[in-house]
């Protein structure tokens, strides 16, 4: 069985689980049978192991079990927002989906945007790692080809990019 898989990517402050949201909610409008996981809860654990540390192990392993899960229940699509920084990650979801048919959509902004959506988010040490961490993202994704399709989330809302990348990935 083949299941849809749309993957929503980008940098931290993108907009990633935003847009995956809108996206949800404009299937659920549309009566499409889907699920979405915001996929950066699934590593939320403590502690993290050294060799780890961003627990994509455990990550993976959640994201297999949910997505079973999901799919069991009726969901006939996925929307999962993650950081993909190349075809490994993109690897790693699909052997953690079997039969997922995967698109990535690359979520681009501006680095005015994305420090503003930052600091109206983050403080302190965990500010300032994103806002060291969002352009060093934007130039591995940029640099690694990431994302079937690429859209610029500047000056738009959720709902008008829900909306275009249905569209784009035919959904």
């Amino acid at each position: 069985m083949t299941i849809p898989v749309l993957i929503v990517t980008g940098p931290v402050g993108a907009g990633k689980t935003t847009v995956a949201a809108a996206i949800s909610a404009e299937m659920e409008r549309r009566d499409v049978a889907h699920a979405w996981v915001d996929v950066d809860q699934l590593a939320q654990c403590f502690p993290r192991p050294a060799d780890d540390p961003f627990h994509a192990g455990l990550t993976m392993a959640n994201l297999a079990a949910v997505c079973r899960n999901f799919v069991a229940a009726g969901a006939g699509r996925l929307v999962l927002p993650y950081v993909i920084e190349d075809a490994a990650g993109r690897a790693a979801i699909a052997a953690s989906i079997p039969g997922g048919e995967l698109t990535v959509v690359r979520l681009t902004v501006r680095p005015g945007t994305v420090a503003a959506r930052l600091r109206g988010r983050e403080s302190g040490e965990s500010l300032a790692w994103h806002l060291r961490r969002a352009p060093e993202l934007t130039e591995i994704m940029g640099r690694n080809g990431v994302g079937d399709h690429v859209v610029g989330t500047d000056d738009r809302t959720p709902e008008e990019l829900a909306v275009e990348i249905l569209g784009l990935v035919g959904w």
